[in-house]
C-alpha cells in the first residue's frame, strides 16, 4: 500500500484532502479573471498597472502548471 494513502480511504477522499486541487482551482480562477479583465478593458491602462496585471497572470499560470505537475506526480 502506498505511503500516501491511509487504510480505509478511497481515492476520492484522498483527492479532496490534497492541497494541489485547491491551488489549481484558485490559480485557474485568478488566471481567468485576469484574462477577462485584460481582454475587456475599454481603454489602455497605465504602464505600471499593465505590468502588474501581466506579472500576476504569469504567476497564476506558473502556479497552475506547478500544481498540476505536483498533483500528477502525487507528492
Amino acid at each position: 500500500m502506498p505511503a500516501s494513502r491511509k487504510p480505509g480511504r478511497n481515492a476520492g477522499e484522498n483527492f479532496l484532502n490534497s492541497k494541489w486541487p485547491k491551488v489549481m482551482l484558485v490559480s485557474a480562477a485568478t488566471s481567468l479573471w485576469l484574462l477577462y479583465d485584460i481582454t475587456t478593458a475599454t481603454e489602455a491602462p497605465r504602464l505600471m498597472l499593465a505590468f502588474l496585471q501581466y506579472s500576476l497572470l504569469a504567476c497564476a499560470l506558473v502556479a497552475l502548471v506547478g500544481a498540476a505537475v505536483m498533483h500528477a506526480t502525487d507528492r
